[in-house]
């Protein structure tokens, strides 16, 4: 049977030199699924919502929630499964919908709409009970996401969160976690956010008002249904003397992955799902060992995963990287452009993200540096809005000694979107 995943390997410069020590190399690597009949069919989903409903999400919040639930209800079948949990400050969290399919969809919008506001946040009892919902029925045949939606800083339960993410990726079950509002009003916290989406394989997402909740439900839904693969894993096979430093994923945005290391000269990274549209690629910062002139097979990349709906596992395919090594200056000065650019965008983003940190963590010298550094890359990227947000918050944190909570949460999404437009046509 044909491979539905094909990988693109691309590396920043058309040949290296051939030097007497270590250089550092850019690889990219594309996994593109394959068209196919199956590819146009909506894959069955196995989804769970896990809604806030603490007091602060009352009124227009609670009422948009509502309606993006019953949304997604309406695009739901009978080959289709649903949970719906809701959680506040106490435990357990309260199961709204027992994983079922959907058939009866007039009852379960019904139970939906006895969902009323109440309490504090605490966010790990919800993921607990809505990953119970999850496994009872994951497997192969259904595409398995939680939908994690907050508008509030959950209590004294962080790490448990994380380690409920970490047991998520384990069982192939990404989150897509949503921050609810901006502001003062919804003081969710976006490091937690971006970790348990990386955590899980999953990605997070900023709801700036509570009418874009029906459409980012809905693209969450569609994103499932249209996935190519599941349980993706890439493992990259290094010959001796390549070193990773480190690996981001750059489609569908950027978002740095983590790597672990299986033997002395492999890795491994967790993709997650890949979808049919715009499929996955992932930036890898290397560094290379010397080598003479001449054509050298460096890196075995394979990609490992499920596909849904065919009960087929553990499918693999793969491709070798060949790096040429030269004496000629001008071949190794020729760079790919369009991976350079992807490269400043992914430093950029970068450089945004460690300033917010350092500013959250009250280090005003290192996040004004970092910020204005921030702006200076994104206003050669032609980002000019970004830049300029960039550089007023620097200001205010050099004048206030903080920045502004809703600017952190919108930058710190903002440009993980950097290389999701036209960029990459």
């Amino acid at each position: 049977m044909a491979a539905e995943i094909d990988i693109e390997a691309t590396l920043h410069r058309q040949a290296y030199s051939a030097l007497p020590t270590p250089q550092q190399v850019y690889l990219l690597l594309e996994a593109k699924p394959m068209a196919s009949p199956l590819g146009s069919q909506k894959k069955p989903v196995n989804f769970s919502l896990v809604l806030d409903r603490s007091g602060s999400m009352a009124g227009e919040k609670l009422r948009y929630l509502k309606e993006a639930a019953k949304h997604i209800v309406n695009r739901l079948g009978p080959e289709d499964l649903l949970s719906i949990v809701i959680f506040d400050d106490q435990d357990p969290a309260e199961l709204v919908l027992p994983s079922s399919s959907v058939s009866d969809h007039e009852r379960i919008k019904s139970r939906i709409d006895t969902i009323q506001e109440r309490g504090g946040t605490h966010m790990s009892t919800g993921m607990q009970l809505g990953l119970c919902e999850l496994q009872k029925g994951h497997n192969v045949d259904r595409v398995s996401n939680m939908l994690l939606l907050t508008d509030g800083q959950t209590w004294e339960d962080e790490e448990r969160c994380r380690e409920l993410a970490n047991q998520c990726r384990q069982e192939g079950i990404p989150i897509f976690a949503l921050g609810f509002g901006i502001g003062s009003n919804s003081d969710w916290d976006p490091q937690l956010l971006e970790a348990l989406a990386q955590h899980s394989g999953g990605e997070w997402m900023i709801i700036d008002k509570p009418e874009e909740v029906i459409p980012i439900f809905e693209k969450t839904l569609r994103s499932m249904q249209g996935t190519a693969v599941t349980n993706a894993q890439l493992t990259m096979r290094m010959v001796e003397g390549v070193e990773p430093r480190t690996v981001w994923r750059v489609i569908p945005v950027i978002s740095r992955l983590g790597h672990q290391a299986v033997s002395s000269h492999d890795i491994q990274v967790f993709l997650g799902d890949i979808q049919y549209d715009p499929g996955q690629a992932v930036l890898a910062d290397l560094m290379l060992p010397s080598r003479s002139p001449g054509n050298y097979r460096m890196i075995q990349a394979d990609i490992t995963y499920d596909v849904p709906g065919t009960g087929l596992t553990g499918q693999r395919t793969s491709i070798d990287v060949i790096v040429p090594f030269t004496e000629d200056a001008t071949m190794s000065t020729k760079i790919d452009g369009r991976l350079m650019n992807m490269i400043e965008r992914v430093v950029a983003h970068k450089l945004q993200t460690q300033a917010l940190d350092e500013a959250a963590a009250g280090d005003v010298g290192r996040a004004t540096q970092r910020l204005r550094a921030a702006a200076t890359r994104l206003l050669e990227l032609g980002e000019k809005d970004m830049a300029l947000q960039a550089t007023q918050q620097a200001d205010k944190i050099e004048q206030d000694g903080q920045m502004d909570k809703a600017a952190a949460q919108k930058m710190r999404y903002a440009t993980k979107r950097l290389t999701a437009d036209d960029l990459l046509e």
